[in-house]
């Protein structure tokens, strides 16, 4: 038997006691705000690595959460390094969630429910639980690993951000690898897997309109000025009516152009519209577009939602006023090359040169640049045979995750690191929403999947 076979068996033999520590770590309440929970989760992760056969090193941050770095050297010259947060999003209201405790991991159906399994304590533990199977039935790796994990990616990474620009040296050598392996990945409804080859970006700001000391009587509404209207109007400056372009002179400017290879990998991509379109209500997609052309949309183009909208405290009952303040919070989603600084300085020019010097502009949390990695990278092709080995079902190869990560960060410290996700996560996980889940068929295979790409270089 090789050393491969050895350590897929170990998966069958212990994966009890693999989804069983996964459990106690979703134990672990490990949101902002809630310290004891993250000390919790930082105290389990040590001690899981540790029974994997790795030494963590803790990695303080002043006013923030620590990073957990841990790394083992293989037989391979080349080296995979993993990238995961433990911290989660809040659960949310309780009673919103079958079993009423998202803290208690639910298993049932296949799947186990809890918050934070699949984003991001699945996508962290099948690759800790594939070193351990191939260091308890081998005694070593090979290729080797590094481990960095940190504890506020949900708040846009301030604390690994901060780390990162203070510890130049240090974060160059916590980072240094062939490939980066990012936080997670998926499989589909049909079991194909996804091999994810980049990161979005995204940033946030909040606008603000005050027109008078106080919201007058209605009656008003010919002679004061209204601070909805102002707003409705600045944020109708922002976009083209109809084609939803977003409006900001210079906007696209820096957006990477696509190449053959990112075109090809839109177009073998299986984007099932019809199912989207039903599953949202949706009549049709912005502009009308369809088959290639929306797949371009979703994954070429920047975005601008209007996230919320605020004046006149309409919760408060009927009030025939006009407000004298209104708010809106805009999210921007950005491709490469687009820079989020960049973005706000175009935003509040435009303003400027549309009229609107009284709107209020104000950065909302952080911000993160996306990065892209090449389809047609080496890995690809590598990351497919060993999906052969252990998926039904052909991988597929999606240009970018649509969700933003701090990928930017390592790009800062080596700007030609390939990142590519992959990982247990499926299309109906309902990652920051209640009833968060993971499959467990879906969690053995991942594990098996990364035992299969660390075997891959052997004889590399």
């Amino acid at each position: 038997m090789t050393d491969k076979e050895k350590a897929l068996r170990y998966v069958d033999e212990h994966f009890d006691e693999m989804v069983a520590e996964l459990t106690r770590a979703c134990a672990c309440a490990s949101f902002a705000g809630n310290p004891a929970g993250l000390d919790a989760m930082r105290t389990a992760l040590q001690d899981d690595l540790k029974s994997s056969g790795l030494t963590p090193t803790l990695h303080p941050v002043e006013d923030g959460n620590a990073l957990i770095s841990a790394g083992l050297s293989g037989d391979s010259p080349r080296t995979l390094l993993f990238y995961n947060h433990y911290d989660v999003v809040e659960p949310g209201k309780t009673e919103h969630w079958t079993n009423k405790a998202p803290f208690k991991a639910d298993i049932r159906g296949g799947k186990i429910y809890a918050r934070g399994v699949s984003d991001d304590k699945g996508g962290l533990y099948f690759r800790l639980h594939a070193v351990r199977a191939m260091m308890n039935a081998n005694g070593h790796l090979p290729v080797s690993v590094k481990f960095l994990v940190e504890g506020d990616e949900e708040t846009a990474s301030p604390s690994m951000t901060r780390f990162a620009q203070a510890n130049t040296e240090k974060f160059k050598e916590l980072t240094k690898a062939d490939v980066c392996l990012w936080e997670n990945g998926r499989v589909d409804a049909a079991g194909r897997p996804w091999l994810r080859c980049g990161v979005r970006g995204a940033v946030a700001f909040d606008l603000r309109v005050t027109t008078a000391k106080s919201d007058v009587h209605g009656r008003m509404g010919a002679a004061a000025p209204s601070a909805s209207w102002r707003l409705i109007w600045a944020l109708a400056a922002l976009k083209e009516i109809g084609t939803e372009k977003i409006a900001i002179d210079g906007f696209y400017d820096d957006v990477l152009p696509a190449s053959e290879a990112d075109l090809q990998v839109l177009h073998d991509f299986p984007y099932d519209e019809a199912h989207t379109k039903k599953s949202l209500g949706l009549k049709s997609f912005v502009r009308g577009a369809t088959g290639e052309e929306l797949k371009r949309q979703i994954y070429l183009e920047p975005s601008l939602s209007v996230c919320g909208l605020e004046a006149g405290e309409v919760h408060n009952g009927v009030r025939g006023i006009v407000p004298h303040t209104a708010y809106a919070r805009l999210g921007f989603y950005l491709v490469a090359n687009q820079d989020p600084a960049d973005i706000e300085a175009k935003l509040r020019a435009h303003l400027r040169q549309q009229g609107f010097d009284d709107v209020e502009v104000t950065r909302c949390g952080g911000a993160s640049r996306p990065v892209r990695t090449r389809p047609d990278h080496p890995f690809r092709a590598r990351a497919v045979i060993a999906a052969k080995n252990v998926y039904a079902q052909p991988m597929v190869v999606e240009l970018t995750q649509l969700g933003a990560g701090p990928a930017a960060v390592f790009r800062d410290a080596w700007p030609d690191l390939p990142i590519f996700g992959i990982g247990p996560a499926n299309t109906s996980g309902n990652h920051h929403a209640p009833d968060e889940n993971l499959g467990l068929e879906d969690y053995k295979n991942s594990i098996k999947y990364l035992i299969e790409l660390c075997y891959s270089y052997v004889r590399d």
